[in-house]
């Protein structure tokens, strides 16, 4: 099984069409940023939704009334928000929508307890799929900043996932944990960055990637 990463496209889907092609992936999931609304059509989504299966959370910058319209062919909802579990074939995807704040002043601000909430309802599974980072997890910036949030570190150390994948920093990097599961930033995928999961007879490959 293959599936295609991406994020923070922020309405320049050609990379992400173009990977969608090339790769042919059996599952695209996005860390959020789509687009901020009127700036991707739903023939844009459709577009990829007829090419594979897609989940999706939101960003700060998303149209997410559009967002979850969108179905895949089975019927199944795109977007995951607060700790939705969904199967992909035999692997689970959890996903926590927005970023942290320490109010509802957005609609995309999810707070401290939210998270921590949303991750324990997830419970286990193989892939937790957020758009803001978890301190400490691929969320360095130059200068030896972190911009990540301790909610999401929580999270991430509640569902204890195989692969984290993170977005929202722009800055694509990758970490490997000494109990064997990866953290991936996804990066800018509106110039073409994109991380890559093969599963192959229980084998996880995890790479990092720029499309041209």
């Amino acid at each position: 099984m293959r599936i295609l990463c991406v994020g923070d496209m922020h309405g320049e889907l050609a990379a992400v069409k173009a990977l969608t092609r090339e790769l042919a992936p059996d599952a695209l999931l996005c860390c959020g940023d789509w687009g901020d609304p009127g700036q991707v059509p739903r023939d844009d989504y459709q577009w990829i939704i007829d090419r594979t299966y897609v989940l999706s959370v939101f960003g700060n910058h998303d149209d997410v009334a559009l967002l979850s319209s969108l179905t895949n062919r089975d019927g199944s909802p795109v977007l995951l928000t607060g700790g939705e579990v969904r199967s992909v074939g035999p692997i689970t995807v959890a996903g926590i929508s927005g970023i942290w704040a320490k109010s509802h002043r957005q609609p995309y601000y999810i707070t401290d307890e939210e998270v921590v909430a949303a991750a324990e309802s997830a419970g286990h599974v193989d892939i937790l799929m957020t758009h803001g980072c978890a301190v400490g997890l691929a969320d360095a910036l130059s200068g030896g900043r972190h911009r990540g949030q301790r909610c999401f570190l929580e999270a991430f150390k509640l569902v204890k996932p195989k692969v984290y994948l993170c977005g929202h920093l722009h800055d694509q990097q990758m970490r490997q944990m000494k109990d064997g599961s990866t953290a991936v930033n996804v990066g800018n995928s509106a110039d073409g960055d994109y991380a890559v999961i093969d599963v192959t007879d229980g084998r996880w490959d995890v790479r990092t990637g720029r499309h041209p």
